[in-house]
């Protein structure tokens, strides 16, 4: 790109980022991601997205490759603080969610009160405010297939990296005054999707310097949740319904990246019930999914096929293959775990086993736990307080 494209761009990106601060109403401004990418912006008015403590609040439109390998275009939102702009710009946060389903109608940035999704959409809330008054740009990705075209490749790693790493390169190229520094933190599905991205090749970021990453109760060893399916005779709301809701979402996941997985699935994998059920994966939140008229109806014994058991050691491979416990990240790189104490979905000693097995590779990780479920470790002021405060030393705030 010549200097004068450079120049151009720059004030094309100013212009637009003005215009948005002034929530002037209009069409969404193209604006330029790299080669094979593009990313648009539009105001945010809705007061459960646009949080009070950002200056500005922008729907953020992005290109990203799917897992497939094919572009795809992505949602999210950024938030931008009201503090001033450092020499070196504002340091980005990349926020990422908890499950909230598959379906496009889940995604965070079309949050609603009312929802059955809205807490897990909106659990982060504290963290993010925290991180505006700190000082933080945020954007928060919807992920692949939420709140875009296709599925939702479930705890899939390396889709939740790609939408992570893209929808920070997007926010940095819609608003200049973003800088390198970045971290990245997430709850549940988003903690995975932050480990995940944290993980990455220190190229992949491009010129980002990652500074550290923050995970609250991130799922490890899930596989072992796959392996009591069919082990249970009933059905019992609230509990088999979400372990058959979390199931469903695991098994249209790994549909995504293992085609002879996705076709034994199709042909007895299943009971004929829980195949009935699946298309609701694209339709339904996660809330809605463990309900009695979905597959919260199902006991876990009736979720699988003919040939469940072969479905079963498939799917528990794949999962496995993308669990956190098997990932490196540069020694110089903070982690930090959050888990419950009465966490029902990652018990305590699996969060405990994930931080000690970081740091015999040398990782340096902080690890605290909280009385408080898997839902709710991120709602406590507290807790968002200091994590935040964790994030920002690291990220050179204030200095």
């Amino acid at each position: 790109m010549t200097v004068a494209r450079v120049a151009s761009a720059i004030l094309v990106s100013a212009v637009l980022v003005s215009a948005t601060l002034a929530q002037v109403p209009g069409a969404a401004k193209a604006w330029p991601v790299g080669v094979t990418s593009t990313a648009t912006v539009e105001p945010i008015t809705n007061p459960v997205v646009a949080l009070p403590g950002a200056s500005s609040a922008m729907l953020l439109h992005y290109r990203s490759t799917s897992i497939a390998g094919t572009p795809v275009a992505l949602t999210g939102s950024l938030l931008l603080p009201k503090t001033a702009v450092p020499h070196d710009g504002w340091p980005l946060a990349v926020w990422n969610h908890m499950t909230v389903g598959g379906a496009d109608k889940c995604a965070p940035s079309r949050a609603r009160r009312g929802m059955s999704a809205y807490a897990d959409m909106t659990s982060g809330d504290l963290t993010v405010a925290a991180l505006l008054r700190a000082g933080f740009a945020v954007v928060r990705p919807d992920y692949e297939g939420i709140g875009s075209a296709g599925p939702h490749p479930y705890l899939i790693g390396r889709s939740l990296a790609t939408s992570v790493i893209d929808a920070a390169t997007a926010a940095r190229a819609i608003d200049p005054r973003i800088g390198q520094n970045v971290v990245v933190a997430g709850h549940s599905e988003g903690a995975v999707a932050a480990l995940f991205a944290a993980a990455e090749p220190e190229k992949r970021w491009g010129d980002m310097q990652l500074r550290a990453v923050a995970a609250y109760t991130p799922p490890t060893r899930m596989a072992d949740l796959v392996s009591v399916i069919g082990d249970v005779p009933v059905a019992s709301r609230p509990v088999t319904g979400d372990l058959v809701a979390l199931a469903a979402l695991l098994v249209s996941g790994a549909t995504q990246v293992d085609t002879d997985f996705a076709r034994l699935i199709r042909n007895g994998g299943l009971s004929p019930r829980a195949q009935a059920l699946m298309p609701q994966v694209e339709t339904k939140c996660f809330r809605d999914l463990a309900e009695t008229d979905s597959f919260g109806g199902l006991a876990p014994r009736e979720v699988l096929g003919p040939k469940g058991d072969r479905a079963k050691a498939r799917l528990a491979t794949i999962v496995d293959a993308n669990d956190v416990a098997h990932l490196n990240f540069p020694s110089y790189l903070p982690v930090r775990i959050d888990a419950g104490i009465i966490d029902a979905v990652i018990p305590l000693p699996f969060a405990v086993e994930l931080a000690d097995t970081y740091r015999r590779r040398g990782v340096p990780v902080t690890y605290a736990q909280h009385l408080a479920g898997h839902s709710t470790v991120p709602r406590a002021p507290a807790t968002a307080g200091d994590v935040v405060g964790w994030l920002a030393r690291r990220a050179g705030v204030g200095r």
